[in-house]
């Protein structure tokens, strides 16, 4: 299988990069049938869709963003830069902004069309699996769907602070992977990248812990 990630990355830090590596290890050590993760893919929101939600004041362009993503997972250590890489296909759309469903399902299809059907390169079709937090989960209820499609599943990594009935209800009824962090939960670190933003748009004693989770460049 591969996985896939979406988002704005505006910008990326290393709790992006975290889950990837913990939905990896999780396939292949402890779920029920092992899975092979052959890639981690890190695919950029468009511009129309971030520019709109953060306004011109805290929007970087697709280009930049992909960029810093390339340069993070190289700053990360040669075991990332090994099999993670980014996506460009979804911030340089022409049409504009796609959700991450049609995303992840256009990925699967060209995957497959190419790997598979035209090139022959794999024997055996490849499952895709969307990766993203317990809050984009618990928001989101075309993740749960999409872990029904042919070739597809969706892993859900736990996020500090938000409920977990819902996944817990979904494990069992559509075959959402959660990924419960049960025995991490006490030294988790959270930080996103509105706290980024805010960190540089307003630096104050009260977010200067960010800083150790802002990839230099």
């Amino acid at each position: 299988c591969v996985l896939l990630t979406t988002g704005s990355f505006n910008p990326v830090h290393p709790s992006h990069f975290q889950n990837l590596r913990r939905v990896k290890e999780y396939l292949e050590h402890e779920h029920q049938t092992a899975w092979n993760v052959l890639a981690g893919y890190v695919s950029p929101t468009h511009d129309s869709y971030v520019r709109s939600k953060l306004g011109d004041s805290a929007w970087i362009p697709a280009k930049h963003r992909c960029q810093l993503c390339e340069q993070a997972i190289q700053s990360e250590d040669p075991e990332l830069y090994s099999w993670v890489t980014v996506s460009r296909g979804e911030s340089t759309w022409p049409d504009g902004f796609i959700d991450f469903g049609p995303i992840t399902e256009d990925f699967r299809d060209f995957l497959n069309g190419t790997l598979v059907d035209q090139k022959n390169i794999l024997k055996y079709p490849l499952r895709v699996v969307y990766v993203c937090g317990l809050d984009h989960f618990n928001k989101c209820s075309y993740v749960e769907s999409m872990a029904k499609q042919n070739l597809m599943a969706c892993a859900v990594v736990y996020r500090a602070g938000y409920e977990e009935q819902q996944i817990n209800r979904s494990v069992k009824s559509s075959g959402v992977i959660y990924i419960s962090l049960s025995k991490e939960r006490n030294k988790l670190m959270d930080v996103s990248s509105t706290q980024i933003r805010q960190y540089f748009q307003n630096p104050t004693p009260n977010n200067s812990n960010v800083e150790r989770y802002i990839y230099p460049h």
